[in-house]
């Protein structure tokens, strides 16, 4: 037996997981013939038998022989039992996966009346069972039940530990989290605002974990986000990475606050600091998953193009600006500079990240579209070539018509200068 374990051990490293589920349903044979189908041995075999299916993405079989596990265990040591308990969540993990909602949140509850009857109110296992019963019943709708949840869990915590302890730190994330997903983000708020006041208390300690003050500051940054504070959001997750690096190095987690710092970034229409942001989580998650392990590392790399071409745009707008004021009548380099920019802009509008930013940079280059058309339109009226400036004077009107609209008072002074200038024309032909 201990041969076919190794075995089995083997495929698994080697991820030829039909190999090695043929080699542990092999053991499972002779343990059953040896041992009887009851037997503890059994158990562990099936096990590994549903670890390899959920590898493989065979969820429905795997959550059979699951259940295969949790009656074996309910005979041969009750339903008060630790790893009852825990066959109990892990059924209702995989029912999550497998997107029965009613049958998980079933398993959650039975895994955390055993859990509650036979650890203390606040060991992690129970705490940890509360918080993903009360993310499922959010993810269902259900806010009433899980704010009850959260609440009974912070009550039970503060009578045992008072308010200066890691659990109840996550308590208070615990609600801020489902506060934000109602909505109720100034109330989020102050419950981050709690947690965080809570760790700056801990730090220092013996034993403090800073995972609690990451999760504290994750929390905040995100509700931030949601109000339109990126300023506020910036300093945070700035925070929140030289946090994370100390605990994890550049791991994962690390790699989704650079992405969301980069969407900050991009928010606040800082190109430069959005790129660096972009380009950092890239090379963490290509770390981690290889080039192309990873779906979000080639949508990370669309994106870290948008924004090149982006800041080219941006560039060659101000550099536009810079040509009008050297201008002296003649803003032909300037419209020059303004086309290639509103190209760009017209081709990185739908992938970019940030409609709105790139909308709001649109809107301001269309302003000077029109600056320099009308610029343009003069010194053509200088020159005494009618027809250019017309032309050059309709174009303006475009612009400021997109920008300003019909009823804003120089766009009316632009359409009164348009027919001047077509009254001028039709004078000179007649």
């Amino acid at each position: 037996m201990d041969e076919l374990v190794e075995v089995f051990r083997v495929q698994v490293q080697q991820r030829n997981y039909q190999g090695a589920r043929e080699m542990m349903e092999e053991l499972l044979e002779i343990q059953t013939k040896e041992l009887g189908e009851d037997h503890l041995s059994v158990v562990n075999s099936l096990e590994c038998i549903v670890m390899v299916l959920k590898r493989q993405g065979n969820l429905t079989e795997a959550l059979k022989t699951l259940e295969r596990v949790l009656e074996i265990q309910s005979k041969r040591l009750g339903e008060n039992h630790i790893d009852t308990a825990n066959t109990y969540k892990r059924i209702g993990e995989l029912s999550v996966e497998q997107g029965d909602g009613e049958k998980a949140e079933e398993m959650f509850r039975k895994a955390l009346d055993i859990k509650l009857e036979i650890l203390p109110g606040d060991h992690a296992e129970v705490t940890d069972l509360y918080h993903v019963l009360s993310g499922l019943l959010q993810g269902h709708g259900k806010f009433a039940q899980a704010k009850k949840m959260q609440k009974v869990l912070l009550a039970t915590l503060l009578q045992m530990h008072g308010e200066d302890h890691p659990a109840v730190v996550k308590a208070y994330q615990g609600i801020a989290g489902l506060l934000t997903k109602q909505n109720r983000l100034d109330d989020a708020i102050q419950m981050a605002d709690k947690s965080i006041e809570i760790c700056s208390r801990l730090q220092g300690r013996r034993g403090f974990d800073k995972t609690a003050m990451a999760g504290a500051l994750l929390c905040k940054s995100k509700c931030l986000q949601l109000q339109g504070n990126l300023d506020g959001a910036t300093e945070l997750l700035t925070k929140l990475l030289v946090i994370l690096k100390e605990i994890n190095g550049n791991d994962l987690p690390t790699a989704l606050t650079y992405e969301d710092l980069a969407l900050a970034y991009v928010g606040q229409d800082m190109t430069d600091d959005a790129i660096k942001a972009y380009a950092k989580a890239i090379q963490i998650r290509k770390t981690l998953y290889g080039a192309n392990g990873h779906p979000l590392i080639q949508e990370h790399m669309t994106t870290l193009q948008v924004l090149k071409r982006e800041k080219k745009a941006k560039a060659l707008h101000k550099q536009g600006r810079v040509a009008m004021k050297k201008a002296k009548g003649d803003s032909e380099k300037a419209m020059r500079l303004f086309r290639e920019a509103m190209g760009i802009y017209e081709e990185i509008i739908p992938p970019h990240p940030n409609v709105d930013t790139a909308s709001d940079n649109i809107s301001a280059l269309y302003v000077d579209m029109a600056a320099a058309f009308e610029m343009f339109s003069d010194a053509k009226v200088k020159q005494g070539l009618l027809e250019d400036a017309i032309t050059a004077s309709a174009t303006a009107l475009k612009f400021r018509r997109r920008t300003l609209g019909d009823d804003h008072i120089d766009t009316k002074r632009r359409m009164d200068a348009h027919r001047s200038l077509l009254q001028r024309l039709l004078e000179n032909r007649g």
